[in-house]
């Protein structure tokens, strides 16, 4: 009697067992995901991109996709592939894949391959003329610089500086059509041969005078002020504004802080000037290449530098035919080209050659943008410090409107790129600016 009562009371709770079992059956959990590699390894726009791996399943929802952090949109999910279309201009990075919720991140980088359409903008005719786009004549326009959309463009022959409107309109800002020093507004100011040209938060450019061995700022009024330097006072002098020497300046560059940085181009060194007025050299010794810490490296005619969001300086170190780097701790190391070696070649930084870069530009996403001035060429360094060719012909100089190498060019020497990334070039010889649409 009592082992059939406890007989039935476990049938009863083996019954009650299995019924809750059916109703709450247990989960099987997801097979893990797994992300193997991805083809091809670069493209350009429109790329499809496949991402191999496992048990991504099916659902588009499921999955994200980003290169270097900009969005790719999704075409299909298969278990093990998903197919991506590239983002635009998304640069050398890794790709970042989400799969419900868990993170994967790509072992190798894709590397987005950029094209350039070149097209006129303002000029074409060495002398000088303000006005329309196809009437206005420049002589040998050197740097340039972007601002609240309008350019501002150092007219190295004309000793002027000049104001081009975003339809290409231009017009004199400072200078006449002859050499000199002097202070003043609008065509009273003389200068000699400016070549380098920056704009600050506040409306001030800044002129790296030349032949003047002189650092000069225009107010928003059109008034031309000296800041340092002086046509009799060649040399290489830190110290207060009314003592320092110059020794004929290529590029200036404005920071954040208020810093007025120089490329003290004959001297062979970056030199800095503070919001509080004092001139001191930053980096360099004497003229030749050299890597190492800041006053120990060496360059040879640096004509423009660049700063990226880290606090990372690019110089265009001319005569040593190559990129370099400052970082922010203070050591110079050759970015990208062969020192002391013109030439021409792209591929790998330490394979690649450039004959006399002579301005860099960088974007958002740290690709830098080289006017390689004898080479007749704009060529595009990415982070890890490849180079490839983004318009021109190597070596053949020309004027040609059009895509990647069927453009021409002769002696690009300055750019600048917009709000939109488009790339403006000064065509120096052909007394030109050009504009590059990069996709």
């Amino acid at each position: 009697m009592r082992t059939s009562i406890i007989f039935t009371l476990i049938l009863a709770i083996s019954a009650s067992w299995l019924a809750c079992s059916s109703d709450n059956p247990v989960k099987t959990p997801d097979p893990i995901a797994e992300l193997q590699g991805f083809s091809p390894l670069s493209g350009g726009k429109g790329t499809l991109i496949k991402i191999q791996g496992k048990n991504f399943g099916t659902v588009v929802s499921d999955i994200s996709v980003k290169i270097n952090g900009l969005s790719a949109t999704i075409q299909s999910v298969r278990d093990s592939e998903i197919a991506a279309v590239v983002p635009d201009k998304c640069g050398l990075g890794a790709i970042d894949l989400t799969v419900k919720g868990k993170a994967f991140t790509s072992a190798e980088k894709f590397r987005y391959q950029y094209v350039a359409t070149t097209s006129f903008f303002a000029g074409g005719t060495k002398g000088y003329a303000d006005g329309a786009p196809q009437t206005v004549k420049f002589e040998g326009p050197y740097n340039i610089v972007y601002d609240k959309g309008l350019l501002y463009v150092a007219d190295l022959g004309n000793c002027m500086v000049r104001k081009i409107e975003a339809d290409g309109t231009t017009s004199t800002i400072v200078g006449t059509p002859h050499s000199g020093f002097k202070d003043g507004k609008g065509d009273q100011a003389l200068m000699k041969f400016p070549i380098g040209v920056d704009v600050g938060p506040d409306g001030i450019i800044y002129v790296a005078d030349h032949q003047n061995n002189a650092i000069r700022k225009i107010a928003t009024d059109g008034t031309l002020t000296t800041i340092t330097g002086s046509p009799e006072r060649e040399g290489l002098l830190d110290g207060d504004l009314a003592t320092a020497q110059f020794k004929r300046p290529y590029g200036v560059k404005i920071d954040k802080s208020g810093t007025l940085w120089v490329c003290d181009t004959e001297n062979g060194v970056i030199r800095k000037i503070s919001a509080n007025g004092q001139v001191t050299t930053f980096a360099g010794s004497t003229p030749g290449h050299a890597d190492g810490k800041l006053r120990e490296a060496k360059f040879y005619f640096p004509a423009h530098l660049t700063f990226d969001e880290t606090g990372n300086a690019f110089v265009a170190d001319k005569h040593n035919h190559c990129i370099r780097r400052i970082s922010p701790d203070g050591m110079v190391t050759t970015f990208a080209g062969t020192p002391g070696k013109a030439g021409f070649m792209d591929g790998k930084a330490t394979e690649a050659m450039f004959n006399q870069p002579s301005n860099v530009q960088i974007d958002k996403l740290g690709n830098l943008y080289v006017t390689d001035l004898y080479n007749h060429c704009i060529r595009l360094v990415y982070p890890d410090g490849m180079v490839t060719t983004l318009a021109g012909q190597p070596t053949v100089p020309g004027y040609v409107e059009g895509t990647g190498n069927v453009a021409r060019f002769w002696h690009p020497q300055g750019s600048t790129l917009d709000k939109d990334e488009n790339l403006f070039v000064t065509d120096s010889f052909n007394n030109r600016i050009r504009k590059l649409t990069i996709e």
